[in-house]
């Protein structure tokens, strides 16, 4: 079949195509006070940062307990909550709500939550925290291989603290503070 020759004026540069959505964030919290601004704030980032999808996942009560946060609400009731205020926000990148934590019914630890989520979704992966949530994940032996092959974004909005872990401090370049989105 012959090759047809198409004219274009001079100085003419096709527009560049948008770079087709990759990887995926998860949002590694126990979504206790997460409102509608906040996830909308979650999901302004993953469109930002051009993501294919955006996973929700939930921590069990178990191991909130085991991360130093005492009085947590059960599993299904922030879960189900975290379902009705997804369904009041319009997603820009397909949101899902990971509810294995749920279906395990017992602690697992941070390392058997990220690899089950890096088994399951395509990379590369980020990983969003509150300040406080990322200092708890810091303080984790198996968080130094993790910052390796993660990137974490950081909320310091409505943080207790101000302090970072050393970890934190030391793997500084490879997390990013999100202050406020710009839209």
């Amino acid at each position: 079949m012959a090759r047809q020759a198409d004219k274009v004026p001079f100085g003419y540069e096709p527009e560049p195509e948008p770079a087709a959505a990759r990887g995926s964030i998860w949002v590694y919290d126990s979504f206790e006070a997460y409102a509608v601004q906040r996830l909308e704030r979650v999901q302004e980032l993953a469109d930002r940062k051009n993501m294919a999808k955006l996973v929700l996942y939930p921590l069990h009560e178990q191991t909130l307990r085991r991360m130093g946060h005492k009085d947590a609400e059960p599993y299904y009731r922030r879960a189900d909550a975290l379902g009705q205020l997804l369904e009041r926000v319009e997603p820009r990148a397909e949101t899902l709500i990971d509810r294995w934590e749920g279906r395990r019914k017992k602690y697992t630890p941070m390392d058997t939550a990220f690899r089950y989520l890096a088994d399951k979704y395509k990379g590369p992966h980020f990983v969003y925290a509150t300040l406080d949530m990322a200092n708890r994940i810091a303080a984790f032996d198996s968080f130094e291989g993790w910052i390796k092959k993660l990137r974490f974004f950081v909320d310091d909005a409505s943080s207790s603290s101000d302090s970072l872990h050393p970890k934190l401090e030391a793997y500084a370049h490879r997390w990013e503070l999100v202050h406020d989105i710009p839209r």
